[in-house]
């Protein structure tokens, strides 16, 4: 079995949201969101995403601004995560930027 290696900084394996704090488990900013078992998760809660969604990319749905929240609204909730294009935007910042900053970095000299 091969399996494909690739060199990736420390900062391309740590997702983005990470820098913002955590409202379901506490989680302060640059510590990984943990379970009901304070146990690490894989992936950070949805809301952490969503609060670094809304702190970085302006909405091209409701044209809120970088900072603001969405006004997503249902019936009994007064805030529900961010419009789908608006994530999609912040991904895709996020994913240029890295590429940006992988052309940065030093590379590995053959003796």
């Amino acid at each position: 079995m091969t399996r494909e290696t690739t060199m990736t900084s420390r900062a391309e394996r740590r997702h983005p949201e990470i820098e913002q704090p955590c409202s379901w488990c506490h989680a302060i900013p640059g510590e990984p969101c943990t379970n009901r078992r304070n146990e690490r998760r894989e992936k950070p809660h949805p809301g952490r995403r969503d609060v670094w969604v809304i702190a970085h990319t302006d909405c091209p749905t409701c044209q809120a601004q970088a900072g603001t929240p969405c006004p997503i609204q249902t019936p009994g909730s007064q805030q529900v995560g961010v419009h789908l294009g608006r994530a999609q935007a912040a991904t895709a910042a996020y994913e240029q930027a890295l590429e940006d900053a992988s052309h940065d970095m030093n590379t590995r000299r053959s003796r």
